[in-house]
C-alpha cells in the first residue's frame, strides 16, 4: 500500500535518503571513508533540520520499501538566498520511475507547505519542462545554469471540525482575522434567533451553496454534507481533544457568555441544558466514528490533527506568523 510519511515519523529510512542524496546531488569519485562521513554529516544534519518548522521532508512507501522523497528546505544552494521557502529533493528511484509517483510526491509537499501557510515554494533545476506540468512558473535562470520557478500555493478552503467546546468557532474567527478570509459558522446557519432550527433541507442546501464559494472558513461538522465540504477543503483542521476538554471548553463559554448571545450566533444566548451536556460527553462515543469514516477518504497530507490545545496554540502562532495571537484557552 502506498503511503506518504514526514520522515519524523520514519527515522529508520534517515540512512537510506542520506545516501540516495549524496550518489544524486553530492560529490562524486569520493573515497569509501569519504562518502561515509558525508553520509554521517548528512543524517545529523537532517535529525537537526526536522526540529525546524520551516523544514519538511515526506518519503513514499509502499509495504516499507522506500520509493521516493522530497522536501521543504529553508534555503537551497548560494544563489537567491534572498527567497523562501525551497521545493527541493524531488526523488524518486530509477526502478519506480514512470509510474506517476513524482506526482504523488508533488501533492503531498504542497499540501504539507498549506499546513504551514506559505503562499508559494521556490525551485531550481536543469530538467527541460519537467516540473511545469506541477505547475512551476519560470523566473529566471542562475548563474549556475539552473533554471529558477516558483509554484503559488493558495490556501482559500479551511474546513474546521471537532466536538463542541473544542474552540472550533474561535478558531475560525481568529484565523479569518489573520488570514483575510470569510468565516462561515454552520452553528449560524442551523439555528434562528432563540434556538429555532432552520428546516435541515434548506440548511443543507445552504451549507452546500457556501461550500462552492472560491474563499472560506468553516467551523461545523453536521455530518450529511461534511464529505463533500472536506472534498473542496485545501486544508483540514480537526480539533480531536477529549471528552474532558470539549466539556471544559464549553463550561468556559457557558461562564464567559452566560445570557448572553455567543459571538457567532446574534440572537442565540448562551445556556445551561441538560441534554446538551449529555451530548458534550458522549460526542467522542457516539458522534467521533461517524466523523472518523468520513475523514478515512481524506488525503493525511491536508489533515492537521490537534489532540492538545497547547499544540494548537503553537501551530498557529507559526502558521499565521503571529506571536502575539489570541490564544485558545
Amino acid at each position: 500500500m502506498l503511503k506518504i510519511y514526514n520522515l519524523k515519523e520514519k527515522l529508520k529510512y534517515i540512512e537510506e535518503i542520506s545516501i540516495l542524496t549524496q550518489k544524486e546531488w553530492g560529490e562524486k569519485n569520493l573515497s569509501k571513508k569519504e562518502f561515509n562521513l558525508k553520509i554521517k554529516k548528512k543524517i545529523s544534519k537532517i535529525k537537526s533540520n526536522l526540529k525546524n518548522f520551516n523544514y519538511c521532508k515526506l518519503i513514499l512507501l509502499e509495504d516499507n520499501i522506500l520509493i521516493g522523497f522530497i522536501s521543504i528546505f529553508p534555503k537551497d544552494g548560494e544563489e537567491r538566498q534572498d527567497l523562501f521557502p525551497w521545493y527541493a529533493t524531488m526523488y524518486v528511484k530509477e526502478e519506480y520511475r514512470g509510474k506517476g509517483y513524482s506526482k504523488i510526491l508533488n501533492d503531498a509537499i504542497i499540501a504539507e507547505a498549506r499546513k504551514r501557510n506559505f503562499k508559494k515554494l521556490y525551485l531550481k533545476s536543469d530538467l527541460e519542462n519537467y516540473y511545469e506540468k506541477f505547475g512551476a512558473k519560470y523566473i529566471e535562470t542562475l548563474k549556475n545554469g539552473e533554471k529558477l520557478y516558483y509554484i503559488d500555493i493558495p490556501t482559500n478552503r479551511i474546513s474546521i471540525i471537532g466536538g463542541s467546546g473544542s474552540g472550533k468557532s474561535t478558531l475560525a474567527t481568529i484565523l479569518s482575522k489573520e488570514l483575510k478570509i470569510p468565516a462561515i459558522h454552520l452553528d449560524a446557519i442551523n439555528y434562528n434567533a432563540n434556538w429555532v432550527e432552520v428546516d435541515r433541507n434548506k440548511r443543507d442546501s445552504i451549507i452546500e451553496a457556501k461550500a462552492k464559494e472560491e474563499k472560506w472558513i468553516i467551523d461545523g461538522n453536521y455530518n450529511k454534507t461534511l464529505k463533500e465540504r472536506l472534498d473542496k477543503a485545501d486544508l483540514v483542521i480537526w480539533l480531536d481533544y477529549s471528552s474532558f476538554a470539549h466539556l471544559r471548553g464549553f463550561l468556559k463559554r457557558l461562564i464567559k457568555y452566560s445570557n448572553k448571545d455567543k459571538p457567532e450566533l446574534p440572537g442565540c444566548k448562551e445556556r445551561f441544558n441538560f441534554t446538551f451536556i449529555k451530548y458534550v460527553l458522549t460526542y467522542n462515543r457516539k458522534k467521533r466514528p461517524q466523523v472518523l469514516q468520513i475523514l478515512d477518504n481524506v488525503p493525511s497530507e491536508k489533515m492537521l490533527i490537534f489532540k492538545k490545545q497547547k499544540d494548537l496554540n503553537n501551530w498557529l502562532k507559526k502558521y499565521t506568523n503571529n506571536k502575539k495571537v489570541r490564544k485558545l484557552v
